[in-house]
Parts: structure tokens; C-alpha cells; sequence
């Protein structure tokens, strides 16, 4: 009898009801149609709607039906709210000016229908309370709002045209006055020989006249501002969630699950541990038993006891986990596995997302928890992420999901990848999408440059940034728009092969990048089956705090990831443990999943929408060209290795010919040579004894930096 009260309580009417959104919605609509035909229709009230809004009515009927609309079909329109503001604003400023034109004898009269009653009265009140032409004044400026609010277009855009007339206005006069001369005229005080002249078209037979242009407005235009392209995609749609699989759920046996807590609790207690299960949490692929413990009972002992469990529960002994404490509690979890599992699909997770009152820049899906709550995260706030399993635990799926949920969730304007795949078949899929800066890199050469090219495009934002004085780029978004700089996101999907191949290049630039990109908008997605020390080293560890651990063979592995064991007790396909800043402990979650049928249906649509074939940018992968040294030379040395050794002892805020021997794996004599170049180049202090050199600079910056100020001088 319970459950259907609650039934029937859930099925009552309320003000936010969706009856009633739909209902409100109807009468809106109907009003919105008679008062839109109001200026064209006879009829008693189609008169009275007239005579009260005048033949602003039209407007008013068309914004009566748009929120009509919303509240009927419930529409979630990006920007809905600011375009039913632009449409409010436009009717009222209208009401208003169809009655400043008038003059007062006539508005006042039976007669009158031009801006209807409510456009008398306001106007008249703006008159006794502004006069006249600041009433004038303020209707243009409400005007230029509501066209703002109501198509998108920022406001310095619709005052620029306003300027660009007035400048060309400007301009016709003194181009009919010169031409009357027969000459273009130079004031007097103006320097011919410091200008650079322009080829204007004049209509005086095809002659051509030259137009001073003065070098000084060439010079303000900064270094560094280059212009971001415009949007290409501005009236992108994103990928609807119909392109992907339902889910399919088995329903679960709580029977088993009691039986299960019972077991629990009798095998404690033959070891002289009194507990008792408080909670049960059934997770799709775990369920966590929460037990309490009488006090005096020390934690430890309940770990020690996993296999006695796992025998007693007849689950595999790897696979029992304690929890100890669950954050927030004084309960101790027992994870063991599910024996009706559930998988967690990328639809539920885009659907929930979607309704998710809290913004995400880079949405990351991650999956459920043990509680079966969606664990959401964004990557502006890890800033990196370093993704770790071995081999068929779900590692690569996971990186689909999370590429997948942002394809699902951001334009080609507000983000892009660079794809990393040496085994050259994981993510070749994603090819030829409009998000891509390049293609998929498969040649871990190429890779070296493209890194390269994404530490010089940090430093051009920062530069940006600094002009613009903002400290971040969500600042920046703010102000121009995402598409002004986009994210961008490099996915590497295997470390291990990277490291081996290239070795510390790469390497010192990953660490810069995951040390200062984050303010700029550039983040990395590490992964690796192999999370040796050798792959994941101490600097990368140190700034990639995010952290995706599926399960592991061993607990060293699992220490290098996490810091701490547990990721090799977990289950495999997608059952993971997730490290982030904001939870110093981890936290135990079944992953996304997503098959190739889903990632084909989106990645199609993502094609078909651009229309066109993408043009990727050629410099990403091309090799860099040297650079510049103080002395205005192309390298201070002919050792091809000059700029690795630069980076590896700056790298370590020391210098000396045996750390490069280990980090370049060279010998002796030339990592000597090498560090006599680098003291003559200004980077290295002179030798002390047996201590390493000092490091004279903290970043490779300041010395490429400082060459090309001294190259410009």
C-alpha cells in the first residue's frame, strides 16, 4: 500500500509539471497566433490586441509563440534564454518607436494604432523623464542589445558597422576634394620619404594614385596577435544520442546480495571480528558491503582476512577489495565482484550530461561508481590525465569513451585533437574529422615535431594572454569567444612505445607542456600498458595529477600509478581506480563503454557535417627549424644533440657530462663536449670542484628568447 501512495504522489499535477508546461504552452501558442495576425485580421479581440500593441504586435505574437514552443516540446535551446530576451527587447523598443514619430495631438486620438496604448504611455514617460533625443539615443541602444541578444552577434560588431560608415562617409568626402586637385594632397608637416605607399584604383581612366600609409600604424600591430581564423562551423549540431546503443541491463538478485552480507558477517566473526552490514551498494560490475565494526577492532585485521572472504564468498581471491575507511564514514567496504554485472554505456552518460546543471569545459564521461553514481569530471581541473592497465583491461575503450563524449559535447571551433597511435589501429577512425589539427600520428618522428610545435603554440597564447592582460583562457573565452583559441587535447596512446624510440626529447617536452599549459588550454591524455618507472618517469608523475589506473599484474605497478596498491585486486574490462586533485584517495569506477558501431555512427555524422574536406595544418609535423643563438648563429654547437642536452639541464637545474651520458645515452667525450658548449652558450655556470654546474636559466625560453631579442637589436 506503500508503494502505490508514493506511486500516485509522483504522478500529482505541480506547477513544474510537464502537464502544465504543455498546457500554459497551448494557451501561449493560440495567443501568440492571434496576436501575430492581429494588424491583418478583423475581430473583436484581434481589435482589442491591436488597439493595446499597436502593429508591434507582430513581434510581440512571434516571441509569444517561440517561448510557446519551448515550454510544449521542452525544448533545450543553446542560447534560448538570450534569444527570448533579444525578442522581448525588440518588442518593447518597437512599441515605443512606432510612437516618437507621431506627433502628440494624434496619439492621443481614437484613431491611433501605430504603437497601441502601452507604447503611448511609455514613451510619453520617457519624454517627461529623458526629453526627446535621449529618448532617441536610448531606443537606438536598446535596439542594438536586442539585435545582440536575439542573432549572437557581439555588440562591438554591430558598432563597428555604425563606425565603418561613418569612416567611409569620411573617406568619399576627401577622396571628391583630392580628386578635384587632380592629386592625392600630403600635409605639409609629413615625412613622404617614411611612408610605404599603396596602389589605389581611382576612376580617371585606370590611372593609379599612391596612398601614403605610415609605418608607425604597421608597427603597433604586435608580434605576437595573430589573428585566430574566424568560426567555420557556427552553426554546428552535435551528434543526437539516437547514433548510439541502448543499454541493456540485467535485473538484479537482492537475495543473493543478503545471502552474500550474511556471509560476510559469520566468516568475521569465526575470526573473532564482531561486524555487522549496514548498507549495501550494488554498482554495476561491484557491490560494496559497508560494515561496522565493534571499537577496538583494528582495520588492519580486516585486510588481512581477503582471501578467508573470497573463499567463503567463492569469488576469486585477487578480486575481494577492502575499503577501509569509505570516505566520509566510519564503515568499513567489502568490494567483491558482481555476479549479475552491468556495463555502463557511453548513451546514459551523454544523456546525463546534458542534464547536468553544472557546466563542463572538457567533459570527462568516466562511468558509474560502486554506488552506481555518474562519475563526471573535467579536464580543465586535473589538468592531465595519465591512463595506465594492462593489456585487455579496458584501457583503449575508455580513451574512446572520453573522445567520444567530447566529439558528443564540443565544436570543431572549440576544441582539437592531436591523435597519437603507434600501434597505428586504435583510433585511425577518427581520421579526417573536422576536430583533428593533423592526422592521426603514427611515426613517433613526426610526433617530436608536432610536440615541438605545441610548446611553440603555448608560448604564442601566452603571449596572447599577456597582451590581452588575462591570466587563463576561460578569461579569454569570456571576452572573445571560445572559437577565438581552442582548446586543444594531444591523446597519446602508448607511452611506453614513445619513450623507447625517442627517449628524453619527448619526454623534457611532455614535461613542459603538462608544467605550463594548463592557463592556455592545451592538455595531455597519457596512456601506457607498460607503468614502469622507465615509461611514467618522476617529472611526469609529478605533473599529471589526474590519474586512471584499470587493473594492473602487479602492486608495484599499481604504486607507480596510484601510489599505493589496489589496482591489481580489480576485475578487468573497465573496472578501474580514478586519482584526481580534488580526492587524495581513489575512487572505484566501471568505465564507460563504447563498441565501434558507436564510434562510426558519430564520427559519420561529425563527417557529413563538415562537408568538406578538412584542411589540416602542414606545420604541426614538419621539422623545426634551429634556433637561433645569441651570437646570432644557427648553434653554438655542430653536436646534433645540443638542444637535448639544453633541455635535460634545465630539465634538472643541473649540470654535468655524467647526467648526460644517462639521459642521452651517449658517451663520455661527447657529453663533455656538450657541456663546454653549453657554458659558452651562456646556459652553464663555470665548473666547482666535483658539484654539478649551475643551471644560469630556469627555462629553454629565456635562452631562445634572449637570441632572438639580440637578433633583432
Amino acid at each position: 500500500m506503500a508503494k502505490r501512495g508514493r506511486k500516485k504522489k509522483k504522478e500529482e499535477i505541480t506547477i513544474k509539471s510537464n502537464e502544465t508546461k504543455i498546457f500554459f504552452g497551448l494557451v501561449l501558442l493560440l495567443l501568440g497566433i492571434a496576436t501575430l495576425s492581429s494588424p491583418f485580421l478583423s475581430g473583436t479581440l484581434l481589435e482589442y490586441i491591436l488597439q493595446f500593441f499597436g502593429y508591434a504586435s507582430i513581434l510581440w505574437g512571434i516571441t509569444m509563440c517561440y517561448l510557446a514552443t519551448i515550454l510544449i516540446w521542452d525544448l533545450d535551446i543553446k542560447n534560448g534564454n538570450k534569444i527570448l530576451a533579444g525578442l522581448i527587447i525588440l518588442s518593447i523598443t518597437s512599441t515605443i518607436f512606432l510612437s516618437f514619430w507621431l506627433p502628440e495631438d494624434y496619439v492621443y486620438s481614437e484613431n491611433y494604432i501605430a504603437g497601441g496604448r502601452i507604447g503611448a504611455e511609455i514613451h510619453f514617460q520617457l519624454v517627461e523623464i529623458l526629453s526627446k533625443p535621449i529618448e532617441f539615443a536610448f531606443l537606438i541602444i536598446m535596439y542594438a542589445v536586442g539585435i545582440s541578444l536575439f542573432t549572437g552577434i557581439r555588440l562591438e560588431k554591430i558598432t563597428g558597422v555604425f563606425t565603418r560608415l561613418f569612416e567611409d562617409v569620411d573617406d568619399d568626402e576627401n577622396y571628391e576634394k583630392n580628386n578635384q586637385e587632380g592629386q592625392i594632397q600630403f600635409n605639409g608637416d609629413e615625412d613622404i620619404n617614411e611612408t610605404v605607399t599603396e596602389d589605389v584604383p581611382v576612376p580617371d581612366g585606370g590611372k593609379y594614385v599612391e596612398t601614403p600609409i605610415s609605418t608607425e600604424e604597421i608597427s603597433k600591430e604586435p608580434k605576437d596577435s595573430k589573428k585566430e581564423l574566424e568560426p567555420q562551423f557556427s552553426n554546428w549540431k552535435f551528434p543526437p544520442l539516437s547514433l548510439l546503443q541502448n543499454p541493456v541491463k540485467q535485473k538484479q538478485d537482492t537475495k543473493i546480495h543478503e545471502r552474500n552480507a550474511s556471509i560476510i558477517e559469520k566468516t568475521l566473526e569465526s575470526f573473532n571480528v564482531s561486524s555487522r552490514v549496514t548498507n549495501i551498494s550494488i554498482g554495476p560490475t561491484v557491490v560494496q558491503y559497508a560494515l561496522s565494526i565493534t571499537v577496538g577492532t583494528k582495520v588492519a585485521k580486516v585486510k588481512t582476512l581477503t582471501n578467508d572472504l573470497a573463499l567463503a564468498l567463492a569469488a576469486p581471491a585477487s578480486s575481494v577489495r577492502v575499503e577501509a575507511p569509505i570516505p566520509g564514514t566510519s564503515l568499513i567496504g567489502i568490494e567483491i565482484p558482481n555476479p549479475t554485472p552491468n556495463f555502463v554505456y557511453v548513451k546514459e552518460m551523454v544523456s546525463e550530461l546534458t542534464n547536468s546543471e553544472k557546466p563542463y569545459e572538457l567533459p570527462l564521461l568516466l562511468g558509474k561508481n560502486v554506488a552506481g553514481k555518474t562519475e563526471i569530471r573535467d579536464l580543465i581541473d586535473l589538468p592531465h590525465l595519465l591512463v595506465a592497465g594492462a593489456t585487455g583491461t579496458g584501457k583503449s575503450v575508455g580513451i574512446n569513451s572520453i573522445i567520444l563524449g567530447l566529439l558528443m559535447t564540443k565544436s570543431p571551433d572549440e576544441l582539437k585533437f592531436i591523435l597519437v597511435d603507434p600501434k597505428m589501429v586504435e583510433m585511425s577512425l577518427y581520421n579526417e574529422i573536422p576536430h583533428l589539427y593533423t592526422p592521426v600520428i603514427v611515426d613517433m618522428e613526426l610526433l617530436n615535431n608536432a610536440l615541438q610545435w605545441t610548446v611553440q603554440e603555448m608560448n604564442r597564447r601566452y603571449r596572447i594572454l599577456k597582451q590581452a592582460k588575462l591570466k587563463k583562457i576561460t578569461e579569454y573565452h569570456a571576452r572573445e569567444g571560445a572559437e577565438s583559441m581552442p582548446y586543444i587535447i594531444i591523446v597519446i596512446d602508448e607511452m611506453a612505445d614513445l619513450m623507447l624510440s625517442t627517449g628524453v626529447d619527448v619526454e623534457s617536452k611532455i614535461v613542459r607542456l603538462a608544467q605550463m599549459s594548463r592557463a592556455v588550454g592545451i592538455h595531455l591524455i597519457l596512456a601506457t600498458q607498460r607503468p614502469s618507472v622507465n615509461v611514467i618517469t618522476g617529472l611526469i608523475k609529478a605533473n599529471v595529477p589526474g590519474r586512471m589506473a584499470f587493473s594492473v599484474t602487479t602492486s608495484i605497478d599499481s604504486r607507480v600509478v596510484i601510489d599505493q596498491m589496489g589496482a591489481e585486486t580489480l576485475i578487468g574490462r573497465g573496472d578501474m581506480l580514478f586519482k584526481s586533485p580534488a580526492s587524495p584517495r581513489p575512487i572505484r569506477i566501471q568505465g564507460a563503454f563504447t563498441d565501434t558501431p558507436d564510434i562510426e555512427n558519430v564520427i559519420n555524422f561529425v563527417k557529413d557535417q563538415a562537408g568538406k574536406e578538412i584542411e589540416f595544418l602542414d606545420d604541426i609535423t614538419k621539422p623545426v627549424e634551429n634556433e637561433i643563438t645569441p651570437s646570432g648563429e644557427k648553434s653554438h654547437s655542430k653536436d646534433q644533440l645540443f638542444q637535448d642536452a639544453l633541455n635535460v639541464v634545465v630539465n634538472a637545474q643541473k649540470g654535468s657530462a655524467s647526467l648526460l651520458q644517462r639521459k642521452l645515452r651517449i658517451g663520455y667525450n661527447r657529453a663533455a663536449s656538450l657541456i663546454d658548449d653549453l657554458e659558452e652558450a651562456g646556459v652553464l655556470g663555470p665548473q666547482d670542484g666535483s658539484s654539478p654546474r649551475k643551471v644560469l636559466i630556469t627555462s629553454p625560453d629565456q635562452f631562445f628568447d634572449s637570441s632572438e631579442e639580440e637578433k633583432d637589436e
